[in-house]
């Protein structure tokens, strides 16, 4: 793959959120749970996060070989184009607090352009700087609904 970007989605802030959630009090108060909107996002995020790993794993080693052609790309699009397609669906599923749903509806939207932009990238239809554009909007949705969750940011693949 000639793409100069490859964005990696860490998904550990929600984890470690989530597992700050968790209480060992001994008083008389319940332990507090974490709200069942962090956990769902956590997995769809994870989800993602390995599906983009792989994708970029894979087009690196085609790049690697010098065998990076539109035939070895597709399938390797097409199969991350189907993670963020199951991304997206995950995210529409989740019952999101109402301060931010707008921003999830941002990242599914940002989500579908990625996907998009999949079918076309590899034969030159769409264009390495209108994906690598894509990308960038879809991080910076993923670190909003993250920070509006208040679970921070994630993090791109530095160097790649």
């Amino acid at each position: 793959m000639a793409l100069p970007h490859r964005w990696r989605f860490v998904w550990s802030v929600a984890a470690v959120a989530l597992a700050g959630c968790a209480s060992t009090s001994t008083g008389g108060t319940a332990p507090a749970t974490t709200p069942s909107y962090l956990q769902q996002y956590a997995n769809a995020g994870s989800a993602l996060d390995t599906a983009t790993t792989t994708w970029d794993q894979l087009g690196q080693a085609l790049v690697a070989a010098g065998t990076n052609t539109i035939a070895n790309e597709e399938p390797i699009d097409a199969s991350y184009a189907t993670a963020l397609d199951a991304f997206a669906t995950a995210l529409q599923a989740i019952e999101f607090p109402a301060p931010a749903k707008n921003d999830v509806h941002a990242l599914v939207d940002a989500a579908g352009a990625v996907r998009n932009d999949l079918s076309g990238v590899a034969s030159g239809v769409v264009s390495t700087s209108q994906f690598v554009t894509d990308e960038s909007n879809l991080q910076a949705a993923i670190n909003v609904v993250q920070q509006e969750l208040g679970l921070g940011s994630s993090t791109p693949i530095a160097g790649v």
